[in-house]
């Protein structure tokens, strides 16, 4: 990546930035204004942090500093509070330009742990921030979908609860080639429709994967007058339950809450007609770089990246660049991404891919030492799965 300023940490750390930042001395007016009062208990949170600004934390032991955080973005989000601080502004929190993030400032910034994907992908202030810029480029529109409260005629007199299942390792492979499928266009996503549920078909549910591997007994029931055919289902869940609904009662539940059929895989496919934003890529290092090479010799080293043209063109000059140390690159994987934004996209992998970062200096051929931040030594099988993973989670919740 450029050697640009990503995160209020670069700027802090910049001596030259810094200066910007620090307003002169200035003669302050007494006021007991809360918001003054509020505004300068901040700066000082600032100053004994060293120039930390706080965030807007989940822990519960930081609750102080989130409330900094939400009053810090409510002052800069509107011109009347900005024009009543500015005198008391000594840090420059307030400065109009340093404000101006665009969504490529956002999601390469530096970024909060997460503990799991769900995190990653439910977290849109991480990835995309919360003003109005910013949302309008989410990679789209996360409206909850509108549940339609349906009478269903063959309410079970138990709801079946999902359990922990034993032997879901024989399941799990199952579900990855239907991710990886789903993710290239081989299988697509229809609408849910005349409450048909087939045996060994997989199906989505409030944003999940399932697959129905039994179908019990077919059996009259009677209810309000009417005969119907029933059947138990054994449903397995891409996230390792099961459960045993009755077959009207899923079907119910998926046709009032938007389900999804999983087509089946057509190997003569054509992706659907759609906006090609950019393009993901994995690639391999062949740098002849000693530290290069030390990291190689126990593991792969590979770079997650995304470009919004071609790839080839995008590596052509990597033995002079520091984003590809310095040395030739193989490229591996290329996924093309649509309708979705490939920047936001590649954050959510890298995220994913934390605990696999490359983390070593390495002294490149001018003598400068770069820290790079998008390779990761791991298996190509783990990147892939990443990836089908969070598209297919993504696709799953656009339709």
């Amino acid at each position: 990546m450029n050697n640009e300023i990503h995160s209020l940490e670069d700027i802090f750390n910049d001596p030259e930035a810094i200066e910007l930042l620090v307003a002169k001395s200035k003669k302050k007016a007494v006021s007991t204004d809360p918001d003054i009062e509020n505004f300068k208990e901040i700066q000082e949170w600032i100053k004994q942090h060293g120039g930390k600004e706080p965030e807007k934390t989940r822990d519960m032991l930081r609750m102080t500093e989130r409330r900094m955080a939400n009053r810090l973005k409510g002052y800069r989000s509107h011109e009347d509070m900005i024009e009543l601080l500015k005198p008391y502004d000594e840090l420059g929190l307030l400065n109009i330009e340093s404000q101006k993030l665009t969504l490529e400032d956002t999601v390469k910034g530096e970024k909060q742990d997460f503990d799991s994907l769900d995190d990653i992908l439910g977290d849109n202030s991480v990835l995309f921030g919360d003003n109005q810029q910013t949302v309008n480029s989410k990679l789209f529109d996360t409206k909850k979908l509108h549940e339609i409260k349906r009478e269903q005629e063959n309410q079970p007199e138990r709801v079946s609860q999902r359990q922990h299942i034993d032997d879901f390792e024989k399941y799990e492979p199952l579900f990855k080639q239907v991710q990886a499928e789903l993710a290239s266009g081989k299988r697509q996503l229809r609408p849910f429709k005349n409450y048909e549920i087939l045996l060994h078909h997989f199906y989505v549910l409030k944003g999940q994967l399932l697959y129905i591997e039994a179908v019990g007994e077919k059996k009259l029931t009677n209810n309000k007058s009417q005969r119907k055919t029933d059947a138990r289902l054994h449903v397995i869940y891409e996230n390792g339950t099961e459960n045993t609904p009755l077959l009207n009662g899923l079907a119910a539940s998926m046709y009032g809450r938007n389900g999804k059929i999983v087509t089946e895989p057509d190997d003569h496919f054509e992706l659907e007609p759609g906006q090609v934003t950019g393009y993901i890529y994995v690639l391999k290092s062949e740098s002849n770089n000693p530290e290069v090479q030390r990291v190689q010799e126990d593991h792969a080293l590979y770079k997650v990246g995304y470009t919004t043209g071609s790839v080839e063109k995008r590596i052509v000059n990597a033995k002079n660049e520091p984003t590809y140390l310095y040395g030739p690159v193989k490229i591996c994987e290329e996924f093309q991404v649509s309708n979705l934004n490939s920047e936001a996209l590649e954050t959510a992998i890298h995220h994913a891919l934390a605990n696999y970062r490359l983390d070593i200096d390495i002294k490149a051929p001018n003598g400068k030492i770069i820290h790079p931040r998008e390779w990761f030594v791991t298996d190509l099988d783990t990147i892939n799965d990443v990836v089908n993973e969070i598209v297919t989670r993504l696709r799953m919740s656009q339709e």
